[in-house]
C-alpha cells in the first residue's frame, strides 16, 4: 500500500474513530466509517486492468455504466450487474446473500476511502470488479475487462487512475481476505457434505427429504457456523417453533393444508411472484431491486446510496445466517410431510418445496430485514415495504411450503437483525 493511502487511512480512523482500526473483531461502524479494517487484507497487489484486452460484451457493459453514471449514484450500475451475474450462473439464495454482502461492503469502503470523484469512480469499480472476480471465477478476466473499458470510456488518465485502482484493489483485498476466512468454504465441495448435523434432532417431526426429489443431505449445512457481520453469534436471536403435536403446530399444520385445497388464482400469483427461484435474482436479489427502485425514486445521493446497500446487505447476510442456524438447531419437518404423517393427506405443494428443514422461513426473514432497512432509509415507504414483507412471508404459505408460524417468526427475526444492524451503523 502506498505512504498516501495510508496516511488517508489514518487520518479516516481519527475523525470518525473506526471500531475496527485499533484491531478489534470487524464491525459496522459509524455512518462516515469503512466497514473492514484496514488491516484485514494482506499488501495489494500491482493492478493494471488494461493488459486483459478488450472484448465487445465488456465495452457494451462499461457502456451502460457510464450512462447510467449520468442520472443515478456509482455504486448502484455495479448493483445491476451483481444480479445479472446471480441470475446468469444461477446462484442460490444463500450464496448469493453473502456474495452481495462482499460486494457493497467493497463499493462501500472504496467509496468511504476515496478523496475526489474520478478517483471513487475508479475505487469503487476496482473494488466491486475484483470481488466478484472472486466470487463468480469463471469469469473472473471478464471483470478486469470491464473495468477496463469503464476507465477508458469515461476519459480517466492513468495518472487520476492510479490512486483510486490502488485504494480499490487493497479494499478488495480486505473483503476477499474476510471471505476466505468466514466458514463458507465449508461444504460448498459436495464431496465435503457428508454432514448431517452434530447433535441433530431425531424423533418425531423431523425434517425428511421431500417430494418430488428427495434431495439428500438438506441445503448448506455449515452456514450456521459461517461468520457474521454484526451478529454477536448466529444464534443469539433465535426464536421457538411450536412444539410438535401442540396446539398451534395441528392449527397451522390444518391451515397449509386447508389453504392449498382451496387456492385462489390471486394466492397462486402471489406464491409464484416471490418464488424467486433457480434463475432470478433470489431473494435478496429482489430486496436489492426494491432498494435500487427507492434510490431512484428519491434521487439518494452518492455516499448515502453505498451506505444503504451495504446496510441491506449485511443484514441479508446475517438473517441468512441466523435463519439457517435456527434450521439447523430444530430440524422441523415440512408441511408435506406433516399432512401425511400427521394427518394422513397427500400434500401436493404450489411450487417446490427447498431441500432443507422447515423453521424458520428464509423468504420471510430475508423480507423482514430488507422491508427494515429500506423503510429505516426511506421512512416515507416503511408501511409500503412492510406490506411487501408480509406478502412475501404469507406466499410461503400459499405455496405449500411454510407453516404460519414459520412465516411470522421469520419476519420478527429478520426485523430484529435489521435493527441490530441499524444500530451498529448509526452509533
Amino acid at each position: 500500500m502506498s505512504a498516501s493511502v495510508k496516511r488517508m487511512q489514518a487520518g479516516l480512523c481519527a475523525a470518525v474513530l473506526v471500531l475496527v482500526c485499533g484491531g478489534l473483531k470487524p464491525a459496522l461502524a459509524a455512518p462516515a466509517a469503512t466497514i473492514l479494517p484496514a488491516e484485514a487484507g494482506g499488501a495489494a497487489a500491482a493492478y493494471d486492468p488494461a493488459v486483459f484486452g478488450t472484448s465487445e460484451v465488456a465495452e457494451k457493459e462499461a457502456a451502460r455504466m457510464v450512462k447510467a453514471w449520468q442520472s443515478e449514484p456509482l455504486t448502484l450500475p455495479w448493483t445491476t450487474l451483481t444480479l445479472d451475474m446471480i441470475v446468469k450462473h444461477k446462484g442460490s439464495p444463500t450464496r448469493s446473500a453473502r456474495g452481495l454482502a462482499l460486494t457493497h461492503v467493497a463499493m462501500h469502503d472504496a467509496w468511504q476511502l476515496a478523496p475526489d470523484e474520478n478517483s471513487r469512480k475508479v475505487a469503487v469499480s476496482t473494488a466491486a470488479s475484483k470481488v466478484l472476480a472472486y466470487w463468480f471465477t469463471a469469469e473472473e478476466h471478464g471483470f478486469d475487462r470491464i473495468l477496463a473499458a469503464v476507465l477508458k470510456q469515461s476519459a480517466i488518465t492513468p495518472q487520476q487512475a492510479a490512486k483510486g485502482l490502488a485504494i480499490g484493489s487493497e479494499v478488495a483485498q480486505r473483503v476477499i481476505a474476510r471471505g476466505e476466512s468466514d466458514g463458507a468454504a465449508r461444504g460448498w465441495n459436495g464431496v465435503r457434505l457428508q454432514w448431517y448435523g452434530e447433535g441433530r434432532y431425531y424423533g418425531p417431526g423431523a425434517w425428511v427429504p421431500t417430494p418430488p426429489y428427495f434431495y439428500y443431505p438438506p441445503d448448506e449445512p455449515f452456514a450456521p457456523g459461517w461468520k457474521t457481520w454484526v451478529l454477536e453469534n448466529p444464534g443469539q436471536l433465535r426464536p421457538t417453533p411450536p412444539a410438535f403435536g401442540s396446539e398451534r403446530f395441528l392449527k397451522d399444520l390444518q391451515e397449509v393444508v386447508e389453504v392449498q385445497k382451496n387456492l385462489t388464482p390471486e394466492q397462486l400469483r402471489i406464491a409464484k411472484f416471490w418464488v424467486d427461484g433457480s434463475g432470478s435474482v433470489t431473494p435478496p436479489g429482489h430486496w436489492n431491486q426494491i432498494g435500487q427502485d427507492l434510490v431512484r425514486k428519491y434521487k439518494l445521493g452518492e455516499e448515502k446510496t453505498a451506505r444503504l446497500f451495504a446496510m441491506l446487505n449485511v443484514a441479508l447476510a446475517d438473517t441468512f445466517i441466523a435463519v439457517w442456524e435456527a434450521k439447523y438447531h430444530f430440524w422441523t419437518a415440512r408441511p408435506v410431510t406433516m399432512a401425511k404423517t400427521v394427518l394422513g393427506v397427500e400434500l401436493k405443494p404450489a411450487i417446490l418445496t427447498p431441500p432443507f428443514p422447515s423453521y424458520v422461513s428464509g423468504h420471510a426473514a430475508f423480507s423482514g430485514a430488507g422491508a427494515r432497512i429500506l423503510g429505516a432509509v426511506f421512512p416515507q415507504e416503511a408501511g409500503s415495504v412492510d406490506a411487501m414483507a408480509v406478502e412475501a412471508a404469507t406466499s410461503r404459505m400459499y405455496g405449500g411450503i411454510h407453516y404460519r408460524h414459520d412465516n411470522e417468526d421469520g419476519l420478527l427475526l429478520g426485523r430484529s437483525v435489521a435493527n441490530v444492524v441499524l444500530k451498529k451503523l448509526n452509533q
